[in-house]
């Protein structure tokens, strides 16, 4: 799934080709979308502007009534696109779900599972972005906010699960909270309830760090080595040895999680974690 740095990047080539140009065409080919394609007359509009928020992607067309926003996820399958008109385009159209046309550029998104438009209004109620925590890559980023969410969190939660919660904070997903965990060296398995504000804050800046250190493009790194096959700490490491300690890489489950945790059994003092779903299980039931 791109994290947020992806989508932050996208949003910004969106946003150079398409702010402030006027629409020319507008295509939705999208599972319950045909109605509302109807209802808004997108064509003639000017797009306001091209936001991410954290894994979502906002585009604002500003209209004489109310503004209409197209908001789309990208999770495992999806991907924007520019061209310009007449450019041959790299995937089959048929593939695209949503395609914008101005005067300069064509933008299709191609096989996004989730394609909504609504008016400024709308949002309010949606089911997802009113309660997405704050965004970690943008410049106005609220720590403070992010560490109460993070308190907030229910006991029993483990950190790795509650930095993926996009309504704790946006935007962090599974390659940077690996590699935070273990820049910081705190188990993907430790209770949120049991670190303290300092040891959270410093996870939370060290995430945020290293999703603006690759927010402008070419090959994700969280580890500067000169060999470029050695670009991340941990991250899918499973049986390499650890950077730090040579220790082999390995990696768990997290109840409730379908995503896994690579880490360093010694750098960050792990000395058991979940493989199976039996014994998910058991940590979900409280045993270690």
């Amino acid at each position: 799934m791109p994290e947020g740095d992806t989508i932050h990047r996208v949003a910004n080539v969106l946003r150079r080709a398409l702010a402030g140009k006027v629409v020319t065409g507008f295509e939705v080919v999208a599972p319950r979308m045909s109605s509302d394609a109807a209802r808004f007359e997108v064509v003639g509009s000017v797009i306001r502007s091209v936001e991410s928020n954290g894994k979502h992607l906002l585009v604002t067309f500003a209209r004489g009534d109310e503004d209409v926003v197209l908001h789309t996820h990208m999770k495992m399958t999806g991907a924007w696109h520019v061209y310009r008109p007449g450019e041959r385009w790299w995937l089959p159209p048929s593939d695209a779900r949503v395609v914008i046309r101005t005067a300069e550029f064509v933008a299709p998104c191609f096989r996004p599972p989730v394609v909504e438009l609504m008016t400024t209004r709308e949002i309010a109620f949606h089911a997802v972005l009113p309660d997405l925590g704050p965004d970690i890559i943008r410049d106005e980023f609220d720590a403070d906010e992010a560490l109460r969410r993070l308190r907030a969190s229910p006991p029993e939660r483990d950190i790795a699960t509650a930095l993926l919660d996009q309504r704790t904070i946006s935007g962090i997903g599974n390659v940077f909270k690996c590699e935070a965990l273990f820049l910081e060296r705190v188990s993907p398995w430790a209770k949120v309830a049991d670190l303290d504000d300092a040891t959270l804050a410093r996870l939370v800046a060290q995430a945020r760090k290293l999703m603006r250190l690759n927010r402008d493009g070419g090959e994700r790194r969280t580890r500067f080595a000169l060999n470029a096959s050695e670009s991340m700490w941990v991250d899918e490491r499973t049986g390499l040895p650890c950077h730090v300690c040579g220790t082999a890489v390995a990696w768990g489950y997290h109840p409730n999680e379908f995503r896994k945790s690579w880490y360093c059994p010694r750098c960050q003092n792990v000395s058991w974690a979940p493989t199976t779903a039996d014994e998910v299980g058991r940590l979900g039931a409280g045993a270690r």
